[in-house]
């Protein structure tokens, strides 16, 4: 008796899905999207809004995820904050503009990370997307192409086409017919290829029209939740200003100018603007330090290097860390066949970087598949041949990066680094590190190459460090005198 009724519920479960398959293939997607549009406040009403002004305050995650101070999977993460978020949006042109006030809710070595300037970010296309009534009005537009409808958990979903040849997925609940979410596909210097979901919440009438009060998005990697929303308001059919961008960020595109010093025999500099790092010749091959940015610059870098030797190529690569920015190299270095040569506790993530197919978008890991060539380090590691040695360590106490390596030629005594100390900062949060990582291993360096920065020397490192530590110091003295405590304050240094 067990064993019929085990097989009936089965078979009514198979009825169910089957007949939801059924029934989904028998919804026009023009239908559905008319139903929500009705549902937010009338297919007429949504149709003739012209533009609208959403405000409110949010939170971005760092680096998708990716500069979190250790690359374990539950590691914490570090966000910054957008206050006073002004999001314009033009229904006619797909496009939005947001101005806000930033700040980073984690120490950061750059005065305008804890500035809370206002910056602005012109948003096109798919990235003005991400509302309900952005996508909606881009779904019901005549040159959009509509694709299949289907069912996922409680929602319906349309899957449609921008005439740019955009795909995007709008996920409609069954019950109320109004927009759960939106979905779409993005490239992604270190994984790839990325899908996004724009998550819907808390819908309450303004001016006539249903509108969510929360919206989070989340990526297909580590389920990691990237942006959170808060609305406190919308006004409908509003004045637009001047779309005017500020800001920037990592990297660059076009073709990058790389700038070749010799810092000593079989020693280069190579960097694009103001990053980059090492180059070490071995009797055989060519060591590089660091494939920062994005795909770009390191293969700029390493077809340079290239050059520098007749019958040399890069074939290993030391990464100082996994941080998103320092790591947005590697799938192109992969796509070259090199090794990587980082702290042991970074294989997991660079296997899940170098794992992801990027169909949609594909980059030079796409188009030249290889695999992931890894050699760790634990505490110290010698690479060493007839012609030269160099030394891999791992970092001492800095808790910007955990899992973090740097390298040494004994021989010219020089030191190679990312992110234990750059000329550059405001601030220096972690000072105490770069002293003890050297006097950890009794290493007597004369020379710094970087990757962020220029070239200097020991007694540079050191007095720009003492210079950055009392500066962050009285940051944060001046900050406590008004009653702000942030993060990071009071500055934590080993060697006082």
């Amino acid at each position: 008796m067990i064993f019929l009724r085990m097989i009936k519920i089965i078979s009514l479960c198979c009825l169910l899905i089957n007949s939801l398959s059924v029934s989904a293939q028998m919804m026009s997607a023009q239908s559905v999207l008319e139903d929500a549009a009705e549902a937010m406040g009338g297919l007429d009403r949504i149709r003739n809004i012209d533009s609208f002004l959403m405000t409110g305050f949010s939170q971005t995650l760092g680096q998708d995820g990716g500069s979190a101070p250790s690359s374990h999977p539950k590691a914490p993460k570090k966000w910054a904050a957008q206050n006073d978020v002004e999001r314009y949006f033009d229904l006619n042109d797909q496009r939005a503009l947001q101005t806000h006030r930033q700040g980073f809710l984690f120490p950061f070595a750059l005065a305008f990370g804890h500035a809370w300037a206002p910056s602005s970010q012109i948003q096109e296309g798919v990235n003005a997307l991400n509302h309900p009534l952005t996508a909606l009005r881009a779904a019901l537009e005549g040159s959009t192409q509509l694709g299949s409808v289907s069912i996922e958990d409680d929602n319906i979903i349309v899957h449609f086409t921008l005439a740019d040849g955009t795909s995007l997925w709008l996920g409609i609940n069954q019950l109320n017919k109004i927009p759960a979410w939106v979905r779409w596909m993005g490239p992604h210097a270190n994984l790839g290829e990325v899908t996004y979901t724009t998550w819907f919440t808390g819908y309450v009438p303004f001016d006539g029209v249903r509108l969510p009060s929360g919206f989070t998005t989340d990526i297909d990697w580590r389920e990691n939740v990237v942006t959170v929303f808060h609305v406190d308001s919308y006004k409908m059919d509003v004045d637009l200003p001047e779309f005017v961008f500020s800001g920037g960020g990592f990297g660059g595109g076009g073709n990058p100018d790389v700038v070749v010093t010799e810092v000593a025999d079989g020693v280069w500099d190579l960097r694009v603007g103001s990053n980059g790092g090492a180059v070490v010749e071995f009797e055989d091959h060519l060591l590089m330090f660091e494939v920062y940015g994005n795909e770009a610059n390191s293969l700029a870098r390493i077809d340079r290097a290239n050059t520098l030797v007749p019958g040399k190529e890069v074939t290993q690569v030391v990464l100082s860390h996994h941080h998103f920015d320092h790591s947005g190299g590697i799938r192109a270095a992969v796509s070259r066949g090199l090794t990587i040569i980082t702290k042991r506790e970074n294989e997991g993530i660079l296997r899940e970087m170098v794992s992801r197919p990027a169909p949609n978008f594909p980059d030079a890991l796409a188009r030249n598949p290889h695999p992931l060539h890894f050699m760790p380090v634990d505490e110290h590691l010698v690479l060493e041949d007839s012609s030269r040695r160099v030394d891999v360590y791992e970092v001492v106490g800095h808790m910007h990066m955990t899992d973090a390596v740097f390298a040494y030629i004994p021989a010219e005594r020089i030191l190679m680094q990312g992110d234990m100390f750059d000329i550059g900062w405001d601030w220096h949060w972690w000072g105490g590190n770069y002293m003890d990582s050297i006097e950890h291993f009794d290493l007597n360096p004369v020379t710094d190459i970087p990757v962020h920065g220029r070239v200097t020397t020991l007694e540079e490192v050191i007095s720009n460090i003492d210079i950055q530590i009392a500066a962050a110091r009285e940051f944060c003295a001046r900050d406590e005198a008004v009653g702000i405590f942030m993060a990071g304050c009071p500055v934590k240094y080993t060697r006082d």
